[in-house]
């Protein structure tokens, strides 16, 4: 065989070689989405009812929803879909995506995420105090109903320097923190949600009914210190805040946060103490630590 036969017979079969293996590829991530549908299924969240969940969240007729992926994971449901878009961004892309995390257990969005309205920039017109009516809005929506109320002077929306306010809250019994936290994006262009994410807590023990004490986890973190060897760990500044459900703990249980402070009044270490044991159950660093196609279709 000529050399440029033999030349051109191999790069005819270097094509067929890598076209069999994208087609596989792309089977594997077919059989995937299948796989993952039937779970989903099997867990309850149907396509019908995933349709009702993006539905319920857009405040669009279902029959408008376009589920794209459902999936189940550890009892948080995913939904990817397109709806159309509300009214103060007619005149855009008629449509727009949602990406989705549903609490099953408790029947909850945990995220919710707007993927278009980060793009509509016209100028800034929208105040800070719409912005947090708009956050808690959606608060009183969709955070459970055991959680502490919402204390309306207490949401601040702070200022990005995208057009976007960030107004947090957290839950808070006899100044505890309870673990319930809830972060929304409102954009500063339209007043409109970007997302919304929630931390929905485990447990919601009463704070009398926490047995380790405040001065107790002081000092258990720092034995726990000296027994690492740390150079003062006698003088150390030692905080210590009680969250009753911590997503460090294992159970999500009661536990204090322990944080070293620094002669600057930064923290440098945090540590976890079971509110209820006194077991230290984990380190965590400092921030500034460590250099010192869809299925409607």
């Amino acid at each position: 065989m000529r050399p440029a036969c033999v030349a051109v017979a191999v790069a005819l079969l270097v094509g067929a070689v890598s076209l069999v293996g994208c087609g596989r590829e792309e089977q594997a991530e077919i059989d995937l989405q299948v796989e993952q549908r039937i779970a989903a299924s099997r867990a309850g969240l149907t396509l019908e009812r995933a349709r009702e969940i993006v539905a319920e969240v857009s405040d669009v007729p279902v029959d408008e929803v376009t589920v794209m992926h459902r999936s189940v994971d550890a009892g948080v449901a995913t939904v990817l879909a397109a709806v159309p878009v509300p009214g103060e961004m007619q005149g855009e892309d008629p449509i727009e995506s949602i990406d989705l995390r549903w609490d099953l257990e408790h029947d909850l969005p945990t995220m919710i995420l707007w993927g278009e309205r980060p793009r509509v920039v016209p100028r800034e017109q929208v105040p800070p105090e719409e912005a947090e009516r708009t956050a808690l809005q959606l608060m009183e929506r969709w955070l459970p109903e055991a959680s502490p109320a919402i204390e309306r002077e207490a949401l601040r929306a702070q200022k990005l320097r995208a057009p976007i306010y960030v107004v947090e809250w957290l839950g808070t019994i006899d100044g505890h923190l309870t673990g319930d936290q809830a972060v929304v994006q409102v954009s500063s262009a339209n007043g409109l949600a970007i997302s919304f994410n929630q931390q929905i807590a485990q447990q919601r023990p009463s704070p009398d009914e926490i047995k380790v004490t405040r001065d107790e986890a002081l000092e258990i973190v720092r034995e726990h210190l000296r027994g690492e060897g740390v150079a003062g760990a006698e003088r150390v500044d030692l905080v210590g805040q009680l969250t009753l459900s911590a997503p460090a703990h294992p159970q999500g249980g009661p536990a204090w946060l322990v944080a070293m402070i620094d002669v600057a009044g930064r923290q440098r270490r945090l540590l976890i103490v079971d509110a209820m044991t006194g077991e230290v159950l984990a380190r965590e660093r400092a921030a500034n630590e460590g250099a010192t196609e869809g299925e409607d279709g």
